[in-house]
């Protein structure tokens, strides 16, 4: 998984097409998105923290091993499901 696209997707920067697939472009969305933190914690969970480079909105996101993905953006929760392109 792209860590970049899914925090992308998280903050409403890359747009999901209507067969929920994103187009992966690490480029383009890494300019967006900015610096963030990623740590893995023993059960395998990935966090990404860091903050909305447009609203300054502080984003908390867990993304699990089985694409799972949730948490917090500002205000909002979010909640959605990656996997891997074939």
């Amino acid at each position: 998984m792209l860590m970049t696209t899914v925090v992308a997707v998280a903050l409403g920067f890359a747009p999901v097409n209507s067969d929920g697939s994103v187009a992966a472009s690490r480029d383009n969305y890494s300019n967006l998105v900015g610096r963030y933190t990623q740590t893995v914690d023993r059960t395998g969970t990935t966090h990404l923290r860091g903050f909305n480079r447009v609203s300054g909105a502080a984003y908390d996101l867990r993304v699990r091993t089985d694409g799972s993905v949730e948490g917090e953006v500002g205000a909002w929760y979010v909640t959605f499901q990656v996997k891997n392109a074939a």
